[in-house]
């Protein structure tokens, strides 16, 4: 049977991959440190809204798997699938990216750059996919949680923020307080302190925006019952107040601790501003009540834009650095559309061959 779709949730995962995209493709200059502009600090205050990209697939999958029926059967297939594409594209994108730069393809390269989730090559991208699956392993257990016992789930749900959200927020603020009063390195990250929490050396945080996504939809008819009005302009001046707290974050570990650029996208996933600017994010979504065929489109097709994006940009990108003028934020919002359409495209395409629709 066709599966109703959520327009809202449609909206909010199409600005998700819109935004991974954006990331991935970067092509202007945002560096707060070699280029000390009012342009520059704007252009990197502006990247603090694209550290929702990832999280917001986290909190969309937990809305949609909670709050409809679990088959474990289904659910298992549905993980050894993922399990196995993230084999499939990991070295189907290695060959191709040794094709592209003209080198000899070599299976150890190959498999060890795989393995490693070597950057140089883009493997790092597929830790999304991991962490996912890590969070499916998980589910059973969580969903069983959620039915039966919702005190037992909010318990898991707040425990683990404050073991990941809460933990990096009292980092930030032990660092801040060193750096004022000139004092010793203070920081939570003992082996005494460190031993207690079941989420270290993880990315624990992705299971807080998984059972929040639950948690939001089970209450979503009292969220709507807040006039609209009252939503939107909590929601919007939410997102600026967070977004202007990551930025500030981003300057001092930038100016102050770290000697180089902070990157406010990957280094906010774990932050409670992004947490916070996801929640807005979708409120703002609750708006969009009607159905778009494109929307539709690119949100049944995340996954496989999210595969398929870095070997198009990959391609792509050497040319466009190389043109001065189309070096900036402008060009780089058009760039990042185009890509997103072409990869949709092709996501339809090898849907259509019987053989490759079960890799995309």
């Amino acid at each position: 049977m066709k599966t109703k779709r959520i327009s809202h949730i449609d909206l909010l995962e199409s600005i998700a991959i819109f935004f991974v995209v954006i990331y991935h493709s970067t092509i202007y200059s945002f560096d707060i440190l070699q280029g000390n502009t009012i342009i520059n600090y704007c252009l990197y205050f502006g990247r603090t809204i694209l550290s929702t990209c990832v999280p917001i697939f986290f909190f969309a999958n937990g809305y949609l798997l909670f709050n409809k029926e679990f088959i474990l059967c289904k659910h298992i297939k549905k993980t050894i699938r993922l399990i196995v594409l993230v084999f499939i594209w990991g070295i189907l994108l290695m060959s191709t990216y040794l094709l592209i730069d003209n080198k000899a393809i070599d299976i150890e390269t190959i498999v060890l750059s795989f393995l490693n989730l070597d950057t140089l090559w883009g493997m790092n991208f597929l830790w999304f996919i991991g962490a996912l699956i890590c969070i499916y392993i998980l589910f059973p257990a969580l969903k069983a949680l959620f039915d039966k016992s919702k005190k037992s789930f909010f318990f898991f749900t707040v425990v683990c923020a404050i073991l990941t959200f809460g933990f990096v927020l009292g980092n930030q603020i032990l660092l801040l307080i060193s750096s004022v009063t000139h004092s010793g390195y203070l920081s939570l990250e003992y082996p005494a302190l460190k031993m207690f929490n079941p989420f270290r050396g993880s990315y624990g945080y992705s299971f807080v925006y998984f059972c929040v996504g639950g948690i939001v939809c089970a209450y979503e008819e009292r969220i709507l019952s807040v006039s609209r009005t009252k939503r939107n302009v909590i929601a919007f001046f939410g997102i600026i107040i967070s977004s202007i707290c990551l930025f500030f974050v981003g300057l001092f570990y930038t100016k102050y601790i770290n000697g180089k650029l902070w990157d406010v996208v990957w280094n906010g996933y774990d932050t409670i501003f992004t947490f916070i600017n996801v929640l807005f994010m979708y409120i703002l979504c609750l708006n969009y009540k009607r159905e778009n065929k494109f929307i539709t489109a690119i949100s049944c097709n995340t996954l496989g834009i999210y595969f398929v994006h870095g070997l198009i940009i990959r391609i792509t990108i050497p040319w466009i650095k190389t043109q001065y003028i189309l070096c900036n934020l402008p060009v780089n919002l058009i760039y990042s559309f185009l890509i997103t359409c072409v990869c949709l495209l092709i996501c339809i395409l090898l849907k259509k061959i019987p053989v490759l629709k079960r890799i995309i």
